[in-house]
């Protein structure tokens, strides 16, 4: 049926991209979390692009996507070593 997940190092790789996206996530919630308490400082680092508002949406949303990330990256993780162990 899914012929692609037949190779170990191809789910591995699918993992790792899950975990370096899940990394990315996260230190995008914490500066999203320093542009909502130091607002001042964070909006001209970012030129603009990260005001108070913005940041607050971004957090709300951000976090949802790195719990979803992080369990794929430990479901991949466990299903690959669990489908190794019974090779």
């Amino acid at each position: 049926m899914f012929v692609w997940l037949e190779d170990k190092r191809r789910i591995r790789r699918i993992g790792r991209w899950f975990g370096w996206l899940s990394l990315a996530l996260v230190l995008l919630t914490m500066l999203t979390g320093y542009g909502i308490t130091k607002f001042r400082i964070v909006d001209p680092l970012t030129a603009g692009i990260l005001g108070k508002a913005v940041s607050q949406r971004w957090h709300e949303t951000v976090g949802l996507l790195v719990l979803a990330a992080l369990a794929l990256h430990v479901g991949i993780a466990l299903w690959s070593r669990w489908r190794g162990a019974q090779d």
